[in-house]
């Protein structure tokens, strides 16, 4: 199952109904956090796995429900991890759960804390590929994984037995 844990502004905006009490999540690769953000008058996504980080950024513009939420992560992570070696992290983990999606809230204040950083660096990256940024984000070391990379944390990571 896909768990993604909107913000609460994106979740109002898009009228979601996040539970207060965390879901149980059994699948730590299929598990992300989503951001929305501004940068010169068009609407950003930020999706950033959970346990390590991993950003994708994509474009947010037309997105006015769930649905539409879901088809953009689902196209968003293909893309990324498409010819690399998470592809691999995708048809075996990801893929498989999208599905049943639920909603939760995100965990705590260190991971959302993590993903404005990810979101105040990416302003700087803005002239790259939605790719090329996320790409380029998954390479910054990040204090709320031990200074480790999304990128290398993201590897380690391994689904449900």
């Amino acid at each position: 199952m896909l768990t993604l844990r909107p913000t609460k502004m994106l979740a109002k905006r898009l009228k979601l109904e996040v539970p207060t009490v965390p879901p149980p999540v059994a699948n730590r690769v299929a598990d992300w956090c989503v951001h929305e953000f501004r940068e010169s008058r068009y609407r950003y996504l930020i999706f950033c796995n959970t346990a390590s980080l991993f950003p994708i950024v994509l474009q947010g513009k037309g997105m006015t429900d769930d649905h539409d939420l879901i088809m953009r992560f689902s196209d968003g992570v293909r893309m990324v991890m498409g010819g690399t070696e998470l592809e691999f992290h995708y048809q075996r983990w990801i893929a498989p759960e999208l599905g049943t999606v639920q909603y939760a809230p995100v965990p705590d204040k260190a991971v959302l804390s993590s993903v404005n950083e990810l979101v105040m660096q990416a302003r700087y990256g803005m002239d790259k590929s939605p790719v090329e940024l996320s790409r380029w984000l998954a390479e910054t070391p990040m204090k709320a994984i031990g200074h480790n990379f999304p990128d290398r944390a993201f590897r380690a990571l391994r689904g449900p037995g």
